[in-house]
């Protein structure tokens, strides 16, 4: 069985103490240049841990206090996905039209973003395929998609594919997702989004997702959600059990 990156090891070993509360909520980590030193690694090492906890809500760094053990991992909004939720399936089931226009694609290191880098378990030099998309429900947009896949696991892609389902495609390179997570937060636009949409005071609904294959992470996408054009609803059943008194 393959090791995994030191990062993840040092990752594994503080989400342990944490969950076993052996770490307290609040309470401090040593800096970094100790823990370097405590594990022998680099600081981009140390960095690639430190993000991947922060990514997971296990720590929180306050600038100019350090770095803190934090409980958001417990109360983070997650569960598993369906292929069946993409969002042309949501568009097309409220009786609108989908379209979707490739606003940007590029290949990309791991260490360009450390952060996609610890969740896709990939190392600084490994490649991604970057993408962002537009969202567009009878020609208005209502979302942008920013999509990383690991390039060894699909080494190239048709940049034309991506103007249909990405769920689709996937499908026909012959990848199986195996299962995923998903989380949402409220959030306001970043340079990017509100370049994307003309301003920065629409709230956005952010929709995080994390798909694996044969149970190892290959794509992240992050749905940025126009806040005054999509909201979510969900039926609510109550089950009575019934008695039987003979």
């Amino acid at each position: 069985m393959a090791k995994n990156p030191k990062y993840i090891e040092i990752a594994n070993h503080f989400i342990q103490k944490i969950e076993n509360e052996e770490l307290k909520e609040n309470e401090s980590l040593d800096p970094e240049e100790q823990l370097c030193a405590q594990f022998n690694v680099s600081h981009m090492t140390m960095a690639k841990a430190m993000n991947e906890l922060r990514a997971e809500g296990y720590i929180k760094r306050i600038p100019g206090k350090g770095t803190f053990i934090s409980g958001s991992y417990k109360t983070s909004f997650k569960k598993p996905i369906s292929s069946r939720n993409s969002i042309t399936a949501q568009i097309q089931e409220a009786g609108l039209e989908s379209r979707i226009e490739l606003y940007k694609y590029s290949i990309i290191r791991g260490k360009d973003d450390p952060e996609v880098a610890a969740k896709l378990h990939i190392s600084d030099d490994e490649f991604l395929h970057f993408f962002i998309r537009l969202r567009y429900a009878d020609d208005n947009l209502m979302a942008i998609s920013y999509t990383y896949i690991v390039q060894k696991v699909i080494p190239t892609l048709d940049i034309h594919k991506l103007e249909g389902s990405l769920n689709k495609y996937i499908k026909e390179l012959g990848i199986e997702r195996t299962d995923g997570s998903t989380e949402f937060c409220a959030t306001m636009p970043n340079k990017e989004n509100a370049k994307i949409l003309g301003t920065d005071h629409i709230p956005l609904l952010k929709q995080t997702i994390q798909w694996n294959a044969n149970e190892k992470p290959f794509e992240l996408t992050f749905h940025y959600f126009i806040g005054t054009k999509y909201s979510i609803t969900s039926d609510l059943h109550i089950i009575h059990n019934k008695k039987t008194v003979t």
